[in-house]
């Protein structure tokens, strides 16, 4: 079967979808850029380079399941046309959907510099919580790649990392999981880099943490902590006001007024 090279190579949505097609091989990523399924295509490769609309078949549509493995979402239709990838889904919840995917010169993780050789070197070792109390309990151990996150001298958590950045802002670097679909690192939505310091907001669910601080020991005196590792965690399900609310006096109904008057209750 004759492939088009009009259709290899990486192709996005722009957020929700992005495709990689080669030859006979298609792998489809969702929003975060994880794999939802690889399988086949096929198409009739001379109808797409002559310019025609060309319908794409391929061996997975089924992008989620009910409970009992039952399709839920799925692709409806998926064609070429006039440079571009047309793609339908239907959602037994939400209704049809429709997306269209551009080809580019790029693969899905482009918006990512892997720094890895630049900071390594300057991370490795020990990285001590700061803490208003003194306490030194917490802190981040580096050797290479890995992270491991202690108390009290035990490891309660470790992954293997890049450090990046954006390629929109390459001088703010920050400490990923090596998985570039995840976000974050362990239990840190970012643990940035700063000269003398790694800051990160740690994720509890319904809380709002301050900021987290870690610095070498020898510097735990010596940093400029910012302001918001000064906060105190704050619940994010309770309802805490902020102004005073001045109630309006209650208007008495003239039939109230003439009980009283009458010393009715």
């Amino acid at each position: 079967m004759r492939y088009s090279d009009k259709l290899n190579g990486y192709w996005e949505e722009g957020y929700h979808y992005y495709f990689e097609i080669r030859g006979k091989e298609f792998t489809l990523r969702d929003a975060s850029k994880r794999i939802k399924f690889e399988t086949t295509v096929k198409y009739d490769a001379k109808k797409l380079e002559s310019g025609e609309k060309t319908e794409l078949e391929i061996g997975e549509t089924t992008l989620a399941k009910t409970y009992q493995g039952e399709p839920m979402w799925y692709i409806t239709g998926l064609y070429y046309e006039n440079g571009e990838i047309h793609m339908d889904t239907h959602y037994t919840i939400m209704g049809d959907s429709s997306y269209t995917l551009h080809k580019v010169d790029h693969d899905p993780f482009y918006n990512y510099v892997i720094l890895d050789k630049e900071y390594l070197k300057k991370l490795q070792g020990e990285w001590v919580q700061w803490r208003a109390d003194k306490n030194t309990d917490s802190s981040i151990v580096i050797k290479n790649n890995e992270i491991k996150f202690m108390y009290s001298g035990s490891v309660f958590d470790k992954h293997k990392f890049h450090v990046i950045a954006y390629r929109s802002n390459p001088k703010k670097p920050f400490i990923n999981d090596e998985d570039l679909t995840v976000s974050g690192i362990g239990m840190y939505s970012t643990l940035d880099i700063l000269p003398d310091m790694l800051t990160g907001y740690e994720m509890v669910c319904d809380m709002s943490m301050p900021l987290s601080v870690f610095a070498r020991r020898d510097m735990l005196d010596k940093i400029a902590v910012p302001p918001d590792a000064l906060k105190e965690p704050r619940n994010t399900m309770l309802y805490e006001r902020t102004e005073r609310i001045d109630v309006p006096p209650m208007v008495k109904k003239k039939e109230d007024t003439v009980n009283e008057e009458n010393g009715q209750d």
